[in-house]
């Protein structure tokens, strides 16, 4: 099974791991990781490596981070760049998360970079959109 890692600023990845066990139920390898306010870099990409060995499963982890550019990305490609099964997708959202959560079980890294890409821009509709597909 490929982990799953969230990472964001402030509260933001506990928040979507909460509501995502509301949704999909408690999981295996599966973290968050919270920026807090004046956190470097360097400290980040220190908990961020910790969180990865802790839910490698030897098939691969999956970074879901906020925003792309903003230290949890930074972090996270850094140590994506020198380690090999280590993926990172931008614009963490719950339709992702819960997709993906759900989709991961067999399914390759690559496979579950394509589900979160996916689940996360169909995930936002407007409501217009919503009533015209009635």
């Amino acid at each position: 099974m490929v982990g799953v890692l969230v990472v964001a600023h402030g509260e933001m990845a506990s928040g979507l791991l909460d509501a995502a066990r509301m949704i999909v139920g408690d999981q295996e390898a599966l973290l968050d990781l919270s920026l807090q306010e004046m956190e470097d870099v360097e400290g980040l990409m220190d908990k961020v490596e910790q969180a990865i060995s802790r839910i490698d499963t030897g098939e691969g982890v999956l970074v879901l981070v906020d925003l792309p550019g903003a230290s949890p990305f930074n972090a996270s490609a850094r140590i994506a760049m020198q380690r090999e099964g280590i993926e990172v997708v931008t614009g963490v959202n719950l339709p992702m998360l819960a997709e993906l959560l759900v989709m991961r079980d067999g399914s390759s890294l690559e496979e579950c970079v394509d589900i979160a890409k996916e689940a996360g821009i169909s995930g936002v509709r407007t409501l217009s959109e919503i009533l015209k597909k009635k």
